[in-house]
């Protein structure tokens, strides 16, 4: 049969808005990615919450808000409970990065989407891979396997394969096809010819970005001096530095360079101080320190060195709040009155909440300070807003094609930026008096609430004793039904709220309890009386006596099969917010515009492949069909004509699809699955190709009784025994087959027509069939010993089956 497959995009096509994707083979629905920006607002979540409980695996690749930033929303709340695979850094470092989302907006805002408890819970639910780890689909779609490969860009972050018989979905997004500090590049180069990996090539389907499709970057060392030169040039002048950036992904790339370059300069360190402001500061350096496996190989080379910890980004100090990043400025060893000046790399990367926000509005107004930014930032936040306004002022007549250029700190002139500030501010007046009311009374019925439930539980045990020695509860006995526990505690606790009212309204004092203790006739009717509501507790018991609750004597026992274990413990308990010190607050909103007058700078450090990379990367990719995605309409639509030019050796089935849009986007290829018998598979020749091995198979399908699938067995007819022409399969390229040539001593050219000549006597062409289904390789020349020594050659370079 032939597998189908349809791809619709949630969100993340023709802009640069988070990515969330589904697709979908036969009957099963992958969610390629779940993110979302701190907004959480839009007609994305309403088609995500609409089809949230019709996925069956959830793919994550990279441990930021723009592809996991929706899912502990829709786990929690859109019932998309379904299994979620990542890598095992992107599960820990997606864990941090939400929850400092969570925290930056309960700091602004009452949050209720869901808290940081949501959070915890979506990430048990992830199962963590490591990399080149196949993974099968549980349950009914057990015939999907999932691969994850190194993508760059972030720590963990994946390439994903996803293969059902002969499809192969390659689902590549936001990678970097360079080496960087803190990450070797993405597994779909292959040793130092920059060449793509043979394992990833001629998938069924590529689904890739082209985010970067009209950025043409300079090297990654000039974009970092020029990153570094920025920052310094700020330092000289005796300002402060905003560095905005996320969490727990490119935050690690920009912390470690600048912890290189910072002791270079004494008289630096002592004017400035160099922090990380981050809600989750500490956990994103102790856990970075715990994942060296996961970074590049010089990082984990340091492994060896005595002096220090890989990783230990010693001259940054981590702060997690406004108020001690202030303490630790004013506190400056040289001067006990003048202020020290600082770099604070501060969360959130689009400044439109968390500490970068507040700031950026502290500090742009200052000339003397500057903002460099490493990232774009999310659409129409802060940073974006800027980003736009330096990109026009410095590089508005930059032709087409032309690298960004690298420029200095600049001023805007007439820049400014508009900014909603949130934040929460303690109760004041009427309103906290109010407030005090209504949590007095909240308090009060929660307590006689308990005391109702409480009581009602002990009067449960103590019918529950008596019904052992006097009879069967003659009250149901007629109807020749014994109740049981759970059936008088639902009865009982229904009456909880009428009685709580009439207690605290003082309408009653007296409780009805049965008759105890009394030897009644057969013909007695139950009877009940007035009394004070005091209960004597009595503990329950069976037949062996007092029930002990075991679970207080049990003791865990501590296995050895988790593959990682943060240092800390309870290292994903959440640390107390103490900026509002328990008061209560309200929620304020104010929109203001920030008067930009520091210097602003960008250096792109997002750590992705730009838009030659690319494209030369496509080429090499050989796919049969291609999904562009995450890019503005602009940028995606020139990746695809690049793609359709006729010059160019790429598919031509090229899909641009729009939000909501279905595509089909099939092979047409049918396949079957049978069985072969003992006999036939003795019979068969099989040749390893590119390390599968593949062979010729005839035979006559049979089909079993209590089988599902079909048999292939002997065909004992003369149509078996009839000659078939050999099949070469291989890599027909003649520049491949030239280098064996020499290899062997026989020395070969390429003549102005293509052809291959081998010493001036034997001639090898490559051509097509006329159906055009497949590739031919003649060899041609008189028949001498060297032609035959040539021809086995190439017979060599093939598998024949």
């Amino acid at each position: 049969m032939s597998n189908t497959l349809q791809f619709t995009a949630i969100s993340g096509v023709n802009s640069e808005d988070a990515v969330c994707y589904i697709l979908e083979i036969d009957e099963a629905k992958i969610l390629l990615d779940c993110g979302s920006y701190e907004d959480y607002s839009g007609e994305t979540l309403a088609q995500l919450q609409r089809v949230a409980r019709q996925v069956d695996a959830v793919l994550l690749s990279h441990p930021d808000a723009a592809h996991l930033g929706a899912y502990p929303l829709a786990f929690s709340r859109y019932g998309m409970t379904c299994p979620a695979y990542a890598t095992q850094a992107a599960h820990l470092m997606g864990r941090l990065c939400m929850q400092d989302v969570v925290r930056s907006l309960r700091a602004r805002e009452e949050f209720a989407l869901f808290d940081e408890r949501d959070v915890d819970a979506a990430f048990e639910n992830i199962t963590p891979l490591q990399y080149s780890q196949p993974k099968t689909l549980s349950g009914k779609h057990s015939d999907i396997v999932i691969t994850a490969y190194a993508a760059g860009h972030s720590i963990g972050g994946a390439i994903w394969t996803i293969s059902n018989g002969a499809e192969v979905v390659l689902y590549a997004i936001d990678f970097n096809q360079m080496n960087e500090k803190h990450l070797n590049r993405c597994s779909l180069m292959e040793g130092s010819t920059g060449t793509v990996a043979q394992r990833l090539m001629r998938p069924t389907l590529l689904i890739t970005d082209s985010y970067n499709a009209l950025y043409k970057l300079p090297t990654r060392a000039k974009r970092a001096e020029s990153f570094l030169d920025s920052i310094n040039s700020a330092v000289k002048r005796g300002g402060n530095v905003l560095v905005p950036v996320d969490s727990a992904a490119r935050v690690l790339e920009i912390a470690y360079v600048i912890n290189e370059w910072w002791p270079k300069d004494k008289r630096r360190r002592d004017s400035h101080a160099l922090f990380l402001l981050a809600r989750c500061g500490r956990k994103t350096k102790s856990f970075a320190q715990s994942l060296i496996g996961w970074m590049a190989d010089s990082i984990e080379s340091q492994l060896s060195n005595k002096d220090g910890k890989p990783f230990e980004l010693r001259h940054i100090t981590v702060v997690q709040s406004m108020d001690e990043l202030d303490r630790k400025m004013r506190s400056d060893p040289k001067s006990r009155t003048r202020a020290r000046k600082a770099v604070v790399l501060a969360t959130l990367e689009g400044m439109s909440l968390g500490y970068s926000q507040e700031l950026f509005v502290r500090w742009a107004s200052d000339k003397n300070n500057a903002i460099v930014l490493p990232q774009r930032g999310p659409p129409k936040s802060p940073t974006r807003d800027l980003f736009n306004k330096w990109w026009e002022h410095t590089q508005g007549n930059l032709p087409r094609g032309s690298p960004v250029k690298l420029v200095a700190p600049t001023l805007l002139p007439g820049a400014d930026v508009q900014v909603t500030i949130k934040r929460r501010v303690p109760l004041e007046g009427s309103e906290l008096e109010e407030w005090i009311a209504l949590d007095k009374r909240r308090k009060e019925q929660e307590a006689a609430r308990d005391a109702i439930m409480q009581r009602n539980r002990t009067m449960l045990d103590s019918d529950d004793m008596s019904s052992n020695g006097d009879s069967d509860d003659e009250g149901t006995r007629d109807m020749g039904i014994v109740p049981t526990v759970r059936e008088v505690d639902v009865e009982a606790f229904s009456e909880i709220d009428l009685e709580m009212e009439r207690l605290r309204g003082g309408q009653s004092y007296d409780l009805y309890v049965k008759e105890r203790g009394r030897v009644r006739g057969l013909d007695a009717q139950n009877q009940s009386y007035c009394m004070f509501p005091f209960q004597e507790k009595i503990r329950r018991v069976d037949e062996y006596g007092e029930i002990y609750d075991l679970e207080k004597y049990m003791q865990v026992e501590e296995t050895d099969d988790v593959d990682f274990v943060p240092e800390a413990d309870n290292a994903y308990e959440s640390e107390p917010e103490d900026e509002n010190d328990g008061r209560p607050t309200k929620s304020v909103m104010e929109r203001i515009r920030v008067d930009v007058r520091c210097k602003v700078s960008f250096v792109d450090m997002e750590g992705r492949a730009d838009g030659t990379s690319v494209s030369n990367i496509l080429v090499q990719i050989i796919p049969k069909r291609l999904v562009l995605v995450h890019g503005t309409s602009a940028s995606t639509q020139a990746l695809a004509d690049y793609c359709r030019d006729p010059q160019v050796p790429v598919t031509k089935d090229i899909y641009t699809p729009g939000v909501g849009e279905i595509l089909n986007v099939s092979s047409g290829l049918n396949a079957y699955k049978v069985k072969l018998t003992d006999a036939l598979f003795k019979q068969v020749q099989l040749a390893n190709v590119q390390g599968s091995m593949l062979g010729y198979v005839s035979g006559r399908i049979k089909y079993a009784q209590n089988d599902d699938l079909p048999v292939l067995d002997v065909d004992s007819s003369g149509m078996a025994k009839a000659w078939l022409p050999p099949t070469f399969i291989g890599d027909s390229k003649l520049s491949l087959l030239r280098g064996v040539l020499e290899s062997r001593g026989i020395p070969a050219r390429f003549d102005s027509e293509g052809t291959l000549v081998c010493d001036n006597a034997i001639a090898i062409r490559r051509g097509v069939k006329k159906n055009g289904n497949a590739e031919t390789i003649r060899v041609q020349g008189n028949p001498t010993a060297e032609y035959y020594l040539i021809r086995s050659i190439v017979y060599e370079h093939f598998a024949t089956v």
